[in-house]
């Protein structure tokens, strides 16, 4: 039997929000105060402040789950060039394996990461006290939902997930463009998904629950559980190469850019959204504890500007700023292609993620 792969940062956040509401009280925050000081600076000399404060730190510490040539270095080598005197030093892992880094080194009472990217794994250390609240200048720009409300982080990326088929195998007229069209007899069997709760079939399920309600999202998904989706432990990625490889016809709940990527290698491959799609992002934070606080809301400010945001469009990473499109701009939500989001920020995937993995093994293995 297939199980369930959930995406390790749910499948442990409750023993890691335990441990570290345990050990929160001993923790100890020598440079809080500044660090809250420097994080919510608002005054007119504030770019002026942190170039000062930046220069005598010297240095700023990354957690990241960008891909290193293809974002990580880019952006890195930007920075430095627009500021000489900081140095950009970085660890590159999952959310989940940041999250148990940054918690260990708390319990050691070593204060060493400024800034961290990820997914959920965000609110657990939010909620443990060890995430700061900041303001950047660059926010003003973004969405209410692209920006946590309290401070505590902001979206550089966006994602969108839809279908991705094979070319060769679904004619451009029968392509599925709604959930109905799913259900039709000839898919049967022929549809494949990840069963990676970050990413693949219980995210789609979520979707489907926040779009057609409770009541009746729950009796369009006991009508797709009868069309024999096959479900793989493999990632969203490795699932898009199954179709390619004509295993099969149709990946549910794919990386759109994925597809694009594919299709400019010369692969038979395109995307379809169902709208609206769920929209998970990565999250941007500063640590409580920054031990460089003025190099950190600097390169924050940079990732978060035109400029860096125009180095992610270069990576192939989709940018959450909206005036920054995708490198292929259809990617993107009003690019042409799709309009309709159901944005899932790290709040909600921690609250509802494990939930829908749950309600994923109850249909659909049966």
């Amino acid at each position: 039997m297939i199980l369930v792969k959930r995406r390790r940062g749910i499948l442990t956040a409750r023993f890691f929000l335990a441990a570290v509401l345990a050990i929160h009280a001993t923790a100890r925050e020598p440079l809080a105060a500044t660090v809250e000081e420097v994080a919510l600076n608002k005054s007119p000399n504030r770019q002026s402040v942190l170039e000062e404060g930046a220069k005598k730190e010297g240095k700023l510490l990354w957690y990241t789950t960008l891909i290193v040539n293809q974002a990580l270095k880019p952006l890195k080598e930007a920075f430095e060039k627009k500021y000489p005197f900081i140095q950009v030093e970085f660890h590159r892992a999952d959310s989940e394996q940041l999250a148990q880094r940054m918690l260990a080194e708390y319990q050691a009472k070593r204060y060493d990461v400024d800034v961290l990217d990820g997914t959920s794994t965000i609110v657990m250390l939010k909620k443990a006290g060890y995430m700061q609240r900041y303001s950047s200048p660059q926010l003003s720009a973004y969405p209410a939902r692209l920006k946590d409300p309290q401070g505590y982080w902001s979206v550089p990326t966006v994602y969108f997930m839809t279908l991705g088929y094979n070319t060769k195998l679904v004619a451009a007229n029968e392509v599925p463009k709604t959930l109905p069209d799913l259900l039709h007899p000839k898919w049967k069997g022929k549809m494949i998904w990840s069963t990676s709760g970050g990413s693949g079939a219980p995210l789609f399920l979520g979707n489907t629950l926040i779009t057609l309600g409770e009541e009746k999202g729950m009796a369009y998904l006991k009508q797709l559980a009868t069309q024999n989706i096959a479900k793989s432990t493999a990632s969203a990625r490795a699932v898009l190469d199954m179709v390619i490889a004509e295993e099969f016809a149709i990946a549910i709940n794919m990386f759109n850019y994925h597809a694009v990527i594919s299709r400019a290698a010369g692969a038979p491959v395109d995307w379809q959204a169902i709208e609206p799609v769920p929209g998970p992002v990565k999250t941007l934070g500063l640590a409580k504890n920054s031990p460089h606080p003025h190099a950190a809301m600097l390169f924050i400010d940079f990732l978060l500007s035109k400029d860096g945001q125009k180095i992610l469009q270069d990576a192939d990473y989709l940018p959450a700023h909206p005036d920054v499109p995708a490198k292929v701009a259809n990617l993107k939500a009003g690019g042409g292609k799709f309009s309709k989001v159901n944005y899932m920020g790290p709040e909600l995937l921690f609250e509802k993620e494990e939930q829908w993995v749950d309600l994923f093994q109850k249909l659909f293995f049966k």
